[in-house]
């Protein structure tokens, strides 16, 4: 089966697998957490993240283990699932432009991805997305409705690491749902490395360790979509070779010869026959570990309403000095450019 066919057994969603943990229990808790005065998180953003790194100290011990762990040893399934985060009073609309920033009076959701994320490393950004922002939003627009883009909602976005065309790829990817999308149809797809590995062959695995596959680099980074292979030569399966990361695009990744592409077709059927998916509700926080899990986005219907699917996002390294030559100043955003 492929990404199109889903069972719809609640078994096969990520909520109930062993790698997720409900706030829901410590919501009068955390509500009064955030009850604390937070300053714009635009205003200064390492000020912003002191104060949410405290505030990840405060924590239930059950929630701070859990993500203490997924940091140390990630999982079978490359994913940290929190669910029931509160997010504060009624929402603005959601932005027709993914760069607006509406007016809000607390600012929650960036409290928990930050916080969230600075226990797993330091957030980071790209220059090219949403002009470096560091919290950004992820909202169907109708001009990119059937572009390979995270402002899609039309197609399926296949299976992928984020950035993995970038020298500096995030370590994680982290995924905060304001507000599902109205149908609740939107499957946020996950595959595992660890799960996928024991269904490809000796042979298969040998090959996806060599650097026979050019990835696409995105066309918020200048390139044209949908333009497969324009990105250098690099393996998919790299590190440990019995417990590998790996670098994986279904919809933008060419195979340089014949066996190395259909290494990737064994890999895109393992990792459809190992999948999880969940459907996104208003307070779900997914960390995916970006380089053990490949993940994807089904279609849904966008209405352009003001209360389409909103997601935030964040992007975690756990080494932020590697890119120190591609931030200016020593900032968070990274500058690396592209010549095409």
């Amino acid at each position: 089966r492929d990404l199109h066919s889903f069972p719809t057994r609640r078994s096969s969603d990520l909520y109930s697998c062993p790698h997720a943990v409900d706030a829901a229990p410590f919501r009068a808790e955390l509500a009064s957490m955030a009850d604390a005065e937070l300053s714009d998180s635009s205003d200064d953003d390492d000020a912003f993240i002191a104060t949410a790194e405290l505030c990840f100290q405060e924590l239930p011990r059950s929630i701070r283990h859990a993500v203490g762990a997924f940091r140390e040893r990630s999982n079978d399934y490359g994913i940290l699932l929190v669910s029931g985060l509160p997010l504060g009073e009624s929402l603005p609309p959601t932005p027709a432009d993914p760069h607006a920033r509406p007016h809000r009076k607390r600012w929650l959701s960036e409290l928990w991805l930050a916080a969230f994320a600075s226990a797993l490393g330091s957030p980071f950004t790209y220059l090219q997305e949403q002009s470096g922002a560091l919290f950004q939003n992820v909202v169907p627009t109708p001009e990119n409705a059937n572009k390979i883009s995270s402002e899609s909602s039309s197609i399926l976005l296949g299976f992928h690491t984020e950035m993995g065309f970038h020298p500096y790829p995030p370590d994680y990817l982290l995924l905060l749902c304001l507000r599902p999308d109205h149908d609740h149809e939107a499957k946020t797809i996950t595959a595992g490395i660890r799960m996928i590995l024991s269904r490809l062959t000796l042979r298969e695995r040998a090959i996806l360790f060599e650097p026979l596959y050019r990835p696409g680099i995105d066309y918020s980074f200048g390139s044209p979509n949908a333009t497969e292979g324009n990105g250098p030569p690099v393996p998919i399966l790299y590190g440990d070779p019995h417990d590998p990361f790996l670098n994986f695009d279904l919809d933008l990744m060419v195979g340089l010869t014949e066996e190395a592409e259909a290494a990737v077709q064994a890999l895109r059927t393992a990792a459809n026959q190992v999948r999880r998916w969940v459907r996104l509700s208003a307070g779900d926080l997914l960390m995916i570990d970006n380089r053990r899990a490949v993940h994807a986005r089904s279609e849904f219907t966008a209405r352009y309403d003001g209360q389409d699917r909103w997601l935030q996002r964040m992007c975690v390294t756990r080494d932020l000095a590697a890119s120190a030559t591609e931030r200016a100043g020593g900032g968070r955003t990274v500058e690396t450019t592209f010549a095409f």
